[in-house]
């Protein structure tokens, strides 16, 4: 394994529920699963707004959130990391993926299959290391944050997807099992499933 290979970097849109609870869950997970690990990956978290996914919102008339980046945790996914015996450190604020992120994991963990496809015609040298968290999680059906079907096209949109206690709450439900179904799967990709 190369130098990087001890990274791992959770990914989603703006880094304010998905990604920062991926990467605070699967820290938990690991000191309590194989705590000879927990010191030698280094996870972190950031947001990938697609141009494909900007443009599908604005078309429908949907604006952006002003900023995109540099904001609080959702409020519901800081309560659900707190349910869970986790807390934030003070301070923390949401960023965006840059392109030192990419090259400076070993593993990238991204939320949707359209930032993956655009991610990787910016980055095509990280096709290797970079999956949806439904990919590495073995999961046929798609998790319930993939479902656009389910959200509201309407100004509603950003707060439902981000702050709506029922959606957010059984969101992040659905992105704990699979990540504990992807568990063995992002060791095994980092080389250190034999370790801890």
């Amino acid at each position: 394994m190369g130098k990087n290979s001890g990274s791992l970097l959770f990914v989603c849109v703006r880094n304010r529920v998905r990604s920062p609870f991926s990467e605070f869950i699967f820290g938990k997970m690991l000191k309590e699963e194989k705590e000879g690990l927990s010191g030698r990956i280094k996870i972190s978290s950031a947001g990938f707004f697609p141009q494909v996914l900007q443009d599908r919102v604005v078309n429908l008339g949907i604006s952006l959130p002003e900023p995109l980046f540099g904001t609080a945790m959702s409020e519901v996914t800081e309560e659900e990391l707190r349910k869970r015996g986790l807390n934030l450190p003070a301070g923390w604020t949401s960023r965006e993926l840059v392109p030192d992120d990419v090259k400076n994991s070993g593993l990238i963990i991204i939320s949707l299959p359209q930032q993956k496809e655009e991610l990787l015609k910016l980055f095509p040298e990280a096709r290797d290391k970079v999956f949806t968290l439904r990919e590495i999680a073995g999961r046929d059906q798609p998790l319930i944050s993939e479902i656009f079907s389910n959200l509201p096209l309407d100004d509603t949109f950003w707060w439902f997807c981000e702050d709506n206690p029922a959606y957010v709450s059984n969101m992040l439900l659905d992105l704990e099992e699979a990540l504990i179904e992807a568990f063995p799967r992002i060791l095994q990709q980092l080389g250190m499933e034999d370790n801890g």
